[in-house]
C-alpha cells in the first residue's frame, strides 16, 4: 500500500499542475481550476503558472486572446506580451465550455488565436505588400508571443499567432533573444515588421514541428522567419508559403551568420521585389536542408528560391522547381546539393533535372491583368505530392490513389538514408521532396529505380562504381554508398552493389 501511495505521488508530480483559460467562462470565480472557474484571459493563466510548482500545463479554449487583456496589463499597451515560462506548456485547441465536452481538442476546429490587434481594427489590405505599412496596424502589438530566455521546456502546441507589428525592433508574431523554446502545430500569419515578421531568432533556437508561416509581410529580411546572431532553429515538416518582403528578400526565410536545420519543409508562393523569393543567406550562414522542396517562389531579382552572400548552403534530398527567375544564385558562396531535382541543373552526385511530377505545382494569377507589377497577384496553392503509378496519397479523399505516370523523383534520394516511414513498396531507397522518408511518400513502381544508382541516369555501371569506391571505409550517417545503412561503407555494401550491377530501368 505505502508503495502504491508512493508511486501516485510521483505520477501526480510528473502531470503538474492544470490551468484552464476559456475566454468565455461564465464565472463568477475564475482562478483557472476547471473549465467552469477558468482564466478568460491567457495573461492570468500565465501569471498563475509563473509562481506555480513546475510543470505546469495550461489549455486554452479556442478564441481570440490578447496581450494587453488581464491583471497588471493596461489596454492598448503595444509592448505587452505572451512570455513564454520553462516548464510551462501551452496549449490552444480545446472545446471550452461551449461545446458538450470542453476537454475535446481539435486545433482546426476549435481554433485559438493569439492577436495583436489590441483595438480590433486591422482591415483587409487586399494587396500583402501593404500589410507591413498599413496605418491600422500601427496600433498592434509590437510582439504577440516572447520566448526569450527559456529552454526547450518552454512549449507552445497548437495555436495562431497573428497580427503583430514589430516597427522597428523584429519579431511581430514572436521574438526570441537568446531563447530555445519548443514549438509544435503553430501557424504563423499576417504579422508584420520592417524586417522579421513572423519569428525573429536573435542568439536563439528554437525546434519547430509542423509549425506553418503564411501571409506575413515585411520591408526587408525573412518575412516568414528571420535568423540572426548564430542561431540554429530546427524546423521539421514546417511549411512557409504566402510570405512577401518588398526591399531585400528572403520571404520566407532569411539568415544572417546562422544555421538553421530544415527537414521535410516546403516552400511556396513566396514573393520578393528583392533577391530570394523564398531564402536569403548571408553572412557565413550555413542551413542544411534535407528532404525540402521549394516551388512556385518569386523573386524580382535573380532567384525565386534561393539566394547566398558569403554563405555555404548544403541541400541534400530537395526538390526546386518552377521558382523564377531562377533557382540558386551563389555570390562568394558554395552551394553544395546532391540527390536533389533542380530545375536547369546543378552540380552534384545524384542531382536530377527533369520534372518532378507534382500533383498540382500550384500557380500565380493576376486578377487586374498588369504583368509588370507582382503585388497585385495571387497564389493558387498546388499538390506536392508525387505522382506515381503505384499510389499516392490523396488529401482531398484520404486515400492512396494510382497516377498513369510516376515521378523521377520516387527513389532517387541519397542511398544512404533510411527510408524512415515511407509506405511499402519503397523501393528501399527515400524519395526526394518533402514527402519523402514521411508515411505520406509516394509509393515505388515495379524495378524503378536501383539503391545502387549513385547518378540517378538509370543505370549500374562504371560511373557508379567510381562514385562507390569514393566513400570506401567511410562512417556516419546518410553515407550515399553505405546501402544497408549500417554507418559504414564496407564489403557487405559491395556486395549489395554487386547484385545490382549493370541492373536498372
Amino acid at each position: 500500500m505505502l508503495i502504491s501511495v508512493f508511486l501516485l505521488a510521483i505520477g501526480t508530480t510528473a502531470a503538474g499542475k492544470i490551468i484552464f483559460v476559456d475566454a468565455n467562462a461564465p464565472g463568477p470565480t475564475h482562478d483557472g481550476s476547471s473549465w467552469a472557474n477558468a482564466y478568460k484571459y491567457l495573461q492570468d493563466g500565465l501569471t498563475d503558472a509563473n509562481s506555480s510548482a513546475k510543470p505546469v500545463e495550461i489549455r486554452v479554449a479556442q478564441g481570440i486572446y490578447k496581450p494587453d487583456e488581464g491583471i497588471g496589463t493596461m489596454p492598448g499597451d503595444r509592448t505587452a506580451t505572451f512570455q513564454l515560462i520553462n516548464n510551462v506548456t501551452l496549449e490552444g485547441g480545446y472545446a471550452g465550455l461551449d461545446q458538450p465536452d470542453p476537454n475535446e481538442r481539435d486545433i482546426t476546429k476549435y481554433e485559438t488565436i493569439l492577436s495583436g490587434d489590441l483595438n480590433g481594427n486591422d482591415v483587409d489590405v487586399g494587396v500583402l505588400y501593404y500589410l507591413w505599412s498599413h496605418p491600422t496596424r500601427t496600433d498592434n502589438s509590437y510582439h504577440v508571443v516572447t520566448g526569450s530566455g527559456t529552454d526547450e521546456t518552454a512549449v507552445l502546441d497548437g495555436l495562431t499567432i497573428t497580427d503583430g507589428h514589430a516597427s522597428s525592433s523584429g519579431g511581430g508574431g514572436m521574438v526570441n533573444i537568446g531563447g530555445n523554446p519548443t514549438l509544435r502545430n503553430c501557424r504563423f500569419s499576417r504579422n508584420s515588421a520592417m524586417y522579421s515578421a513572423g519569428m525573429y531568432n536573435w542568439s536563439g533556437s528554437p525546434e519547430l514541428t509542423n509549425c506553418v508561416f503564411s501571409g506575413n509581410s515585411v520591408e526587408h529580411f525573412g518575412s516568414g522567419m528571420f535568423n540572426s546572431q548564430k542561431s540554429s532553429p530546427k524546423l521539421t515538416n514546417c511549411i512557409f508559403t504566402r510570405n512577401a518582403a518588398e526591399v531585400i528578400g528572403g520571404a520566407g526565410m532569411s539568415n544572417h551568420n546562422s544555421s538553421p536545420t530544415l527537414r521535410n519543409c516546403t516552400f511556396k508562393g513566396n514573393l520578393t521585389l528583392g533577391l530570394g523569393g523564398a531564402m536569403c543567406n548571408e553572412r557565413k550562414s550555413s542551413p542544411t536542408l534535407t528532404n525540402c522542396t521549394f516551388s512556385g517562389n518569386l523573386g524580382g531579382m535573380q532567384t525565386g528560391a534561393m539566394n547566398n552572400y558569403d554563405s555555404s548552403p548544403t541541400l541534400n534530398n530537395c526538390i526546386l522547381w518552377a521558382n523564377s527567375p531562377g533557382q540558386v544564385c551563389d555570390h562568394n558562396s558554395t552551394t553544395l546539393i546532391s540527390y536533389s531535382d533542380v530545375q536547369g541543373g546543378w552540380q552534384g552526385e545524384g542531382n536530377i533535372d527533369a520534372d518532378p511530377c507534382f500533383v498540382d505545382a500550384g500557380h500565380w494569377e493576376d486578377p487586374c491583368n498588369t504583368p509588370d507589377d507582382l503585388w497585385d497577384d495571387v497564389w493558387i496553392d498546388g499538390d506536392y505530392h508525387l505522382k506515381s503509378q503505384a499510389g499516392r496519397w490523396d488529401a482531398n479523399s484520404e486515400s492512396w490513389v494510382k497516377d498513369y505516370v510516376s515521378s523521377p523523383c520516387i527513389d532517387a534520394g541519397n542511398p544512404g538514408c533510411p527510408v524512415g516511414d515511407e509506405p511499402a513498396p519503397n523501393g528501399n531507397r527515400r524519395n526526394m521532396g518533402a514527402y519523402g522518408g514521411t508515411a505520406k511518400a509516394s509509393k515505388s513502381p515495379a524495378n524503378w529505380r536501383s539503391i545502387a544508382d549513385l547518378t540517378n541516369d538509370w543505370v549500374v555501371d562504371s560511373n557508379d562504381l567510381k562514385v562507390f569506391v569514393n566513400y570506401w571505409l567511410e562512417a556516419g550517417e546518410c553515407i550515399p554508398s553505405d546501402f544497408n545503412r549500417s554507418q559504414s561503407v564496407d564489403f557487405n555494401d559491395f556486395a549489395i552493389f554487386g547484385m545490382e550491377w549493370m541492373g536498372g530501368n
